[in-house]
């Protein structure tokens, strides 16, 4: 294996960065954006490097202080399939005429013109999916009598011929279907296109395509299933990695769902069988996890496994299902929930992650011109959160086609981002500034954003919910479980506590520890059992009852109103008081603890917001704001316009402003003394600008401002 993860660092680059961030500038480049004016550009090139490589980014509470320096970040690794700082763009790819039955119904013609459309758009990385029952048609030949259920032979294809006595044959793969993907792959590089394979495609819009001889076997756990998946892969992988085109491999399309796993140790039995069985064949390439976001080790497939056994990770977030729907599809919080997910993923699984699928069911959403509007701000997003792709579901509409499962009740046939016959809607304009405004980038790419502190769940949706608030009261969180080991951090968010919030022993001690050493606390009650909270949290419970109500809590420079379903008062003990309801009783406590400080609010609003529409339009998020002040290099003081700091070193800083409104943005934003913009960066001049102190930003756009000390040379 030592030799494996050489040849894997050594064709991929998976090796540290060795680059100074020395101030060295290169001739002055005219580069163009979107074909408007040009901006002269001065570039620092180890500089660049350094932001290619900042992974890493900064630990908590570091800052830009006003009488410093930016601190630099730190070196990270070098990455060819997905580099820190940069977004790629592409769509997930099924062709436009016959979708699933593309492999069976093969038209090179058409297929390459589909690829012509997408390039010229800059749509450059593409997911494209071997469809397994086409790929490997075997056919079980079973005994009957005595041996009734035993399989005697596996046959090719449903005239049951033999297999071959080939690499294909041997492994059940229909070669035709292999030279077509490798047509394919030779398209793809001719169009300059990049390809992520999912290798084991037997699930697709509600519709399994499992081989025929493995019909109604767990491929999780039958040992003939296991067999047939393993030469599967080890063909595919061993015939097409010889293709430029293929930059990474993956188990399938939403591999975890393609059969039935009892537990997480089930799970990773069959993710590392298949991870392992691909890396034999191609050590070369990187590997992809299965999608999601799934926090506690007690979920089937943790994402900390599932980071361990792979080189990235994914999620397919989509803002139709669940209380992501709430609220307006232009709303914060929606427009921000892709890109929370996804940020949250990497940190707490520790690969890089990205959007792997994502897309809007429009009909009963938005219109075309609302959906172009929320790519533009999602991307922006995205981009400020390090998300290293994102793949749209799915480049073409497949409508009118009678075939099975799109002439089913359940898939939307209008997900494309192009239509059927390619011409594109509004939303692919979007995509093709973003990415040739990345292409024109003065720098390599954005550093990691500074963090200010730590929120620990293990609930997806508040995790999102406190994402938003974090970042209207100016924070930028990181995300951890709280089952593992503690990140270091000045502050720690500790929303909707129930019982023991899953902190262990070992890790609430750890946790109360980092306090005593100074560090801050806050917690948001709900049912908690934490040991010695009269201590910690300075306050104790003096009853608690199933009934319904609304607390009008008032913090003395606002007040907000929280429902709740179960009514808890608390008595402070050593706690100083900082809010009350309308009857006069504590709601929001205070505590020292050691050297550090406590905070508790009876109500867990993260969650109870959550679940509700148009909450995070009010005051919610000043509750954080109290707990954690930041003081930011510019600020807006507009929580829905978000700010996040990107560190080059040496007084640089690029500073990423994303109007997460319906209304455009103009104001003249706070900026530390002796800081100035040295540079705008925008995909479309319309949609941005910073003169004369003053900012303005359209509708759902973003904005980075290349800031730099004075008598700093930068750009």
């Amino acid at each position: 294996m030592k030799s494996i993860r050489q040849t894997r660092a050594t064709t991929y680059g998976w090796t540290p960065l060795r680059l100074s961030c020395r101030e060295t500038r290169r001739k002055d480049e005219r580069i163009s954006m979107k074909g408007k004016a040009s901006l002269k550009i001065g570039l620092l090139s180890a500089l660049a490097a350094c932001a290619a490589g900042a992974a890493s980014g900064l630990p908590d509470g570091a800052v830009c202080a006003p009488g410093g320096t930016c601190p630099a970040p730190a070196p990270a690794q070098a990455d060819a399939f997905l580099p820190a700082g940069k977004m790629a763009l592409g769509a997930n790819y099924w062709a436009s005429h016959t979708a699933t039955e593309m492999w069976r119904k093969w038209d090179a013609k058409a297929v390459e013109e589909d690829l012509r459309v997408l390039a010229s758009n800059g749509f450059r990385l593409l997911r494209v999916f071997p469809n397994w029952a086409d790929f490997q048609p075997i056919h079980a030949c079973y005994l009957s009598g005595g041996n009734f259920g035993k399989v005697n032979e596996t046959r090719l294809f449903d005239s049951e011929e033999p297999l071959p006595d080939t690499p294909c044959g041997r492994a059940g793969v229909d070669e035709r279907m292999v030279e077509r993907f490798e047509a394919f792959c030779d398209m793809a590089e001719k169009h300059g296109i990049r390809l992520i394979v999912p290798l084991l495609t037997g699930q697709m819009t509600f519709r399994n395509y499992i081989p025929p001889a493995l019909a109604n076997r767990n491929p999780f756990s039958d040992p003939y299933a296991l067999m047939w998946e393993g030469r599967y892969l080890a063909c595919m992988v061993s015939r097409l990695k010889a293709k430029k085109a293929i930059v990474a491999w993956e188990s399938g399309n939403e591999a975890r769902i393609l059969g039935k796993s009892e537990n997480a140790f089930h799970s990773e039995a069959w993710l590392r069988y298949v991870h392992q069985t691909i890396r034999l064949a191609d050590p070369s390439r990187p590997v992809i996890g299965v999608d999601g976001l799934e926090i506690s080790r007690e979920t089937l497939w943790p994402s900390a496994m599932n980071a361990a056994l792979s080189d990235y990770t994914a999620t397919h977030p989509y803002g139709f299902w669940g209380a992501v729907y709430n609220d307006d599809f232009l709303s914060v919080r929606s427009t921000t929930f892709a890109a929370a997910q996804t940020y949250a993923l990497a940190q707490i699984g520790g690969k890089p992650a990205f959007i792997e699928e994502h897309g809007s069911r429009r009909q009963e959403q938005a219109s075309q011109a609302n959906v172009a509007k929320y790519v533009r701000n999602m991307l922006w997003n995205s981009w400020a959160l390090d998300c290293r792709a994102m793949l749209w579901w799915c480049a073409y509409d497949q409508t009118g086609m009678t075939i099975a499962p799109y002439n089913w009740r359940q898939p939307c046939v209008e997900l494309g981002i192009f239509r059927r016959d390619r011409t594109p809607y509004p939303a692919v304009g979007m995509v093709k500034a973003f990415a040739a405004m990345q292409d024109a980038l003065p720098v390599a790419g954005l550093p990691t954003a500074k963090t200010e502190a730590v929120v620990l769940t293990t609930d997806n949706d508040v995790l999102h919910s406190s994402y938003i608030l974090a970042r209207q009261a100016g924070i930028m969180p990181r995300f951890a479980n709280p089952e593992e080991k503690l990140p270091d951090a000045s502050c720690y968010f500790l929303p909707d506590a129930n019982g023991r919030a899953y902190l262990t022993v070992e890790r609430w001690e750890e946790l109360k520890d980092r306090v005593r050493a100074g560090a801050t606390l806050y917690l948001s009650w709900n049912d908690t059992f934490l040991d010695a909270m009269e201590e910690v949290g300075g306050i104790e419970v003096a009853y608690r009852q199933k009934a319904g109500g609304q607390d009008v809590c008032d913090f003395g420079d606002f007040k907000l109103s929280v429902g709740y379903a179960v009514k808890r008062r608390f008595n402070a003990l050593t706690a100083e008081t900082l809010a009350r309801n309308q009857a006069g009783e504590g709601v929001f406590f205070r505590n020292k603890y050691g050297n550090g400080t406590v905070y508790v609010f009876i109500h867990n609003f993260e969650k109870t917001f959550y679940a509700a529409g148009g909450t995070y339009e009010g005051d919610a998020w000043r509750v954080w704001a109290k707990v954690r002040p930041v003081n930011r290099i510019l600020k807006t003081g507009v929580p829905n316009v978000f700010v996040s700091e990107h560190c080059f070193g040496g007084g640089r800083c690029g500073v990423v402003v994303v109007n997460n409104r319906d209304v455009p943005y103009e104001g003249t934003p706070e900026i530390w003394k002796g800081w100035r913009v040295r540079r705008v960066v925008v995909e479309d001049p319309a949609n941005a600008s910073f003169a004369d102190g003053k900012l303005k930003i359209a509708p759902c756009a973003g904005v980075l401002l290349l800031m730099g000390k004075d008598g700093v040379d930068w750009l």
